[in-house]
């Protein structure tokens, strides 16, 4: 586990560091998940490539530290991000970002257009259930939210069923953080304008990755904005726990 602090009071971010290369496919989970949680089974598949892979966990989520503080939007985290890549030295970088993740996956890469050389979202952006849980959380102020709101949001989550796995990384996320969080990503998603940031953004090489019950139009969609699109079977929003070897099949077509 490699450590780098973030913040004025050294609290730490920690990210794991897989396979050997110069450029590491950087992975960027999203909100309520874990890199360390949600890709070790894609990255030890055997039809992923070997690619170096570094698995972040953001601030205020899985292995990191979780400060009482006012930086888990989405800007503030891509902005944390950059000042972590740019401390490693590495020359050049791809990034994977994951439903709302893949928000902070898009701001990175626009702000590192010389290091990013590959950008691949999978299923970007928020789903009807995503944008309704978020709407729940925001409804309520982020001290209700933190005091009571995330246990009882957790409790809710238990009964609905079939989130066993995502609730592992979900009831250790910071409540602060995931407030902050789902407010920013239904601002992201709400304004529309991230299709188009990534229409224009020109990173050389620009993929999605979307399951195999994504409507057409969503997929002409990302064509349109110069994306590859790969497809992978048997999954639903969250890929990396339905199918980890159909994912890490598509990612290593897009990214090896």
């Amino acid at each position: 586990m490699n450590t780098y602090p973030f913040d004025e009071q050294k609290d730490l971010l920690r990210w794991q560091d897989v396979c050997y290369g110069a450029s590491p496919l950087i992975y960027i989970h999203g909100l309520g998940c874990a890199s360390t949680s949600d890709y070790p089974a894609v990255i030890a598949s055997d039809a992923y490539c070997r690619r170096r892979s570094w698995l972040v966990d953001l601030p205020g989520a899985g292995f990191s530290d979780k400060p009482d503080a006012t930086l888990y939007g989405t800007t503030a985290q891509a902005q944390t991000l950059e000042n972590w890549i740019l401390s490693t030295g590495v020359n050049r970088c791809g990034l994977f970002g994951h439903s709302a993740g893949a928000f902070i996956a898009l701001k990175l890469a626009a702000a590192l257009p010389t290091k990013v050389n590959k950008l691949i979202l999978c299923q970007p952006g928020l789903t009807e259930y995503g944008v309704a849980l978020l709407e729940s959380i925001t409804a309520m102020g982020e001290s209700e939210f933190v005091a009571i709101g995330f246990s009882q949001l957790l409790e809710r989550l238990r009964e609905d069923g079939d989130n066993e796995a995502w609730l592992g990384p979900f009831q250790v996320s910071s409540p602060q953080a995931i407030y902050q969080w789902a407010g920013a990503a239904l601002a992201d998603y709400d304004t529309g304008r991230w299709i188009e940031a990534l229409k224009v953004l020109r990173t050389p090489k620009k993929a999605v990755i979307l399951s195999d019950n994504t409507p057409l139009n969503d997929i002409r969609l990302y064509h349109q904005a110069g994306c590859r699109v790969e497809i992978v079977a048997h999954s639903g929003h969250m890929i990396a726990y339905d199918n980890p070897d159909g994912l890490a099949q598509a990612i290593s077509h897009l990214a090896c």
